[in-house]
């Protein structure tokens, strides 16, 4: 049977393997995503946290240390949880374990749906009142679609509208597509924190011309693929090595 990348990502993670396309997507989407949302952390940083529990280098927040730690957690519960539906319940316990330990685990509590009124960039999002009924209707909008790249791009767009949280929308957003691209077998892909600003346009003018957000996927996507290639080629190969 052949080996897809879900195959092997949940392979390195249960035997530990060590440098191989589990840590690099474990820490290159942990990196990527933070960085997005203003971590001070480098690759480099993210990378010696991963591996050491330790950075080096000095000047970072409390916070985006606990955050990109916390998103590796992340990264191994949606693993675990990838053939459980995506529920409101589990995109809560997503939240949960991305912002435990935070200033907004006082501040607002954490895997609960917001109080207070906020925005994303320069766009009009959802009020508190309004989301409950909003993701409602886009779960059940969600489980009724068939799973395409286009139906992913469509869902991350809503969720960003609704903004259901009172911070880190984006990364449990990013966690989302990336779980149903391994999920539907679509090649993966991180958004680079390099190119915020066509991620931002792209969702930014979404309604108008959904292309900008799937070019800049796709290219992503290409990345990743050839990233991704020599380990489909080796757990593929004509050994039919067992994971």
């Amino acid at each position: 049977m052949t080996k897809t990348i879900l195959d092997i990502l949940i392979h390195e993670k249960n035997t530990a393997f060590r440098n191989g396309l589990y840590d690099y997507l474990n820490v290159k989407m942990a990196y990527d995503t933070s960085k997005i949302e203003g971590s001070t952390l480098t690759f480099s940083d993210t990378q010696e946290l991963y591996e050491k529990n330790m950075i080096s280098t000095g000047g970072h927040s409390l916070d985006d240390l606990l955050e990109s730690k916390n998103h590796f957690e992340l990264f191994d519960f949606m693993l675990e949880t990838i053939n459980e539906p995506l529920t409101e319940r589990l995109i809560k316990e997503y939240h949960q374990i991305l912002k435990k330990g935070t200033l907004d685990e006082k501040r607002y509590g954490i895997g609960k749906y917001k109080r207070i009124p906020n925005i994303a960039g320069d766009q009009k999002v959802a009020e508190p009142h309004e989301v409950p009924e909003k993701m409602s209707m886009l779960m059940e909008e969600q489980v009724q679609e068939a799973k395409n790249l286009d139906h992913i791009l469509h869902f991350h767009h809503e969720f960003e509208l609704i903004h259901p949280f009172q911070d880190g929308n984006g990364r449990v957003g990013r966690i989302i597509m990336l779980r149903d691209c391994l999920a539907n077998h679509i090649i993966p892909f991180i958004i680079s924190s390099e190119r915020k600003k066509e991620y931002i346009d792209g969702l930014r003018l979404f309604k108008t011309n959904p292309n900008l957000l799937k070019d800049e996927v796709t290219l992503q996507q290409e990345t990743f693929g050839d990233m991704a290639k020599p380990f489909l080629n080796y757990y593929n190969s004509e050994r039919d090595r067992d994971l």
